[in-house]
């Protein structure tokens, strides 16, 4: 409707000219009817007929009008939503470009760690393993980054128990506790959440894997708090800590910031990971930390118990 008031408000200030015209033409014969004092019936019927006529061309006139400017409108919203689209696409494309750049990079640092220890004369094991855990870490990471763009094609909602999920992680970071001599904090949890048990998982392991680099000599632990409306699961560790100015920005894409420059291993995309698969699986994501006393993370959502 305002649309319509807009085409029809336009269309006369285009026609006014031709209004004008119109009626000044009609005022013209007015002048001569009235001067030869010919039948004024006649005139009054003539300008009832041109009116008539007129206010038909008129009404096609502003039809054609109308369907001119919604298509226009139609193709001017084309034109924005491909704009925008080119727009995000190359936003896409350079994010891709930087992380992957970085990526490079940094899975170079294990990379060439292992070549280091195959070549020495006595091999380390455990070093070795450890070396090997990064890598495959961040060839994981790499294609979670790739699969979040197609994430509600990979989803399945269902109840999953969380104290499998944190058991599984907690195996596979196991090599990474014992080596960086972590101590862990964390009791069986009996319950159950409506989620996707796979995407949950890598946001739960992200986090970890971020409470483990950052933390040597320490503990490091999960916890939950929850009731008939929802948890709170809280992901903690006495590591390094994050710098106040720095928290605002973890979660942006390739930001590693002070502590994350500094440590050889951060590639500044898994917080960001998180916290797109925390948004889709519609779970809030929070932390709090302090430099050298280190940091928590909470993820909250709605639950439901087995």
């Amino acid at each position: 409707m305002v649309a319509m008031m807009k085409n029809i408000n336009g269309f006369f200030r285009e026609k006014i000219d031709s209004i004008l015209l119109f009626v000044m033409i009609l005022l013209v014969f007015w002048i001569v009817f009235y001067l030869n004092r010919l039948d004024m019936s006649i005139y009054i019927l003539a300008v009832q007929l041109s009116v008539f006529v007129y206010c038909i061309y008129l009404f096609i006139v502003f039809f054609k009008y109308n369907n001119t400017k919604r298509i226009e409108a139609i193709v001017e919203a084309l034109k924005s939503e491909n704009r925008s689209l080119k727009y995000e696409y190359n936003v896409s494309r350079r994010e891709m470009r930087e992380y992957f750049m970085m990526w490079i990079h940094q899975i170079k640092t294990p990379i060439t760690a292992t070549k280091l220890i195959l070549d020495s004369d006595k091999i380390d094991n455990r070093e070795l393993l450890k070396q090997l855990f990064y890598i495959d870490d961040y060839t994981n990471m790499a294609l979670n980054y790739l699969k979040i763009s197609e994430f509600e094609r990979d989803m399945d909602i269902c109840g999953v128990p969380i104290d499998s999920i944190i058991k599984s992680i907690l195996r596979k970071y196991s090599i990474l506790f014992i080596s960086n001599k972590i101590s862990l904090e964390y009791e069986p949890i009996d319950f159950m959440i409506t989620t996707d048990a796979k995407w949950f998982g890598i946001l739960v392991e992200q986090i970890v894997s971020n409470a483990v680099k950052y933390t040597r000599n320490g503990k490091a632990g999960l916890k939950l708090q929850h009731d008939d409306e929802g948890f709170v699961l809280e992901i903690y560790d006495t590591g390094i800590g994050i710098s106040r100015e720095d928290l605002p920005k973890i979660f942006d894409s390739g930001y590693s910031g002070f502590n994350g420059r500094t440590n050889q291993k951060s590639s500044g995309i898994g917080l960001f990971l998180a916290k797109q698969i925390a948004d889709k699986l519609e779970l809030a994501i929070e932390v709090e930390s302090a430099v050298g006393k280190g940091s928590s993370f909470f993820i909250k959502g709605k639950s439901k118990r087995q």
